[in-house]
């Protein structure tokens, strides 16, 4: 049976099946008239032998009616009459659903972000990040620079740090930005292509403050500067420090930390004049964030031991 058309006729079904089944009670209550029973006893004679009415009925539904979407329906409507009797109930229960809800996808978002989904960069298998003692992120840059300079399992090593609540005044007011000061071999090393302009190098640093450029995030250069090619050579300023946009990166690069989606890269070495310490001295904690590279061919991975006790 063609059960589509019958969703949308369901009052006009139901009625004909009411009226349908009271005809065959009407029809059997007269013939027992006719036989010398009272109108009473008859009627009461012709229910009994037709049975139950609302069960019949139901289950003469089920012959035609679509079960899944019926069911879920009247699951609902069940429910929401159970709701409107028990508001305080309803309130708990839709609070728990939605913290419920929401936990699971915050785990689903750092599992997607943190396993499912590898950086975007090229060859980011052979991708790894640095440990220095006690602190698996943070060392002096004096440290970056020995090793980087002195190791014989990585092909070469970058560093950045994050620089956080940037004021980038490109002409109008300035704008809370976020973004990665990194050495000048990052774009390098990870084999990454300017979409516009051109990246900064290791040629372009000198000592401090000595490379006053921006790279923006195609999303920044996109939201912010609507597409705008001009601004390759426009002239901003950071934290009131004369900086110059040299290139946007490509849209598919969206930095080296999972979650967090920076705006700009400008080079470490003129980071101090955002506030951040000086990288001249081993002193200086939590002056580099992170220092990666890529393994070189050949070399293997030691398993991270496991501490008992």
């Amino acid at each position: 049976m063609d059960w589509i058309p019958q969703i949308f006729r369901r009052r006009k079904i139901d009625s004909d099946l009411s009226e349908e089944i009271r005809l065959h009670t009407g029809e059997r209550t007269e013939q027992l008239v006719d036989k010398g029973m009272s109108p009473t006893e008859a009627a009461l004679e012709a229910r009994v032998a037709f049975g139950n009415r609302s069960l019949l009925e139901e289950r003469s539904r089920e012959a035609w009616q679509w079960p899944p979407l019926e069911s879920i329906w009247g699951d609902v409507r069940l429910a929401l009459r159970q709701f409107r009797k028990s508001p305080g109930f309803t309130i708990a229960a839709v609070l728990t659903l939605a913290l419920a809800i929401g936990a699971n996808a915050v785990v689903f978002g750092l599992m997607d972000g943190m396993i499912l989904r590898p950086l975007n960069v090229p060859q980011s298998g052979s991708l790894y990040g640095t440990h220095y003692g006690d602190n698996p992120t943070w060392q002096s840059y004096p440290n970056y620079i020995d090793l980087r300079d002195r190791n014989r399992s990585f092909e070469d090593l970058a560093a950045f740090n994050m620089v956080l609540g940037v004021g980038l005044n490109a002409g109008k007011d300035p704008i809370a930005a976020n973004g990665f000061a990194a050495t000048g071999n990052y774009f390098d090393l990870l084999r990454i292509h300017p979409y516009l302009g051109r990246l900064f190098h290791a040629s372009d640093e000198h000592g401090p403050n000595s490379a006053p450029y921006v790279v923006l995030t195609y999303a920044y250069w996109h939201t912010q500067f609507h597409d705008d090619p001009r601004v390759v050579g426009l002239s901003v300023q950071l934290d009131k420090h004369a900086f110059t946009i040299i290139g946007v990166a490509p849209p598919e690069f969206q930095g080296t930390i999972m979650f967090i989606a920076p705006d700009f890269f400008m080079p470490i070495v003129n980071e101090e004049q955002m506030g951040a310490p000086s990288l001249n001295t081993r002193a200086t904690e939590h002056a580099v964030f992170e220092v990666l590279g890529h393994l070189k061919p050949g070399v293997t991975l030691r398993p991270w031991p496991t501490w008992v006790g």
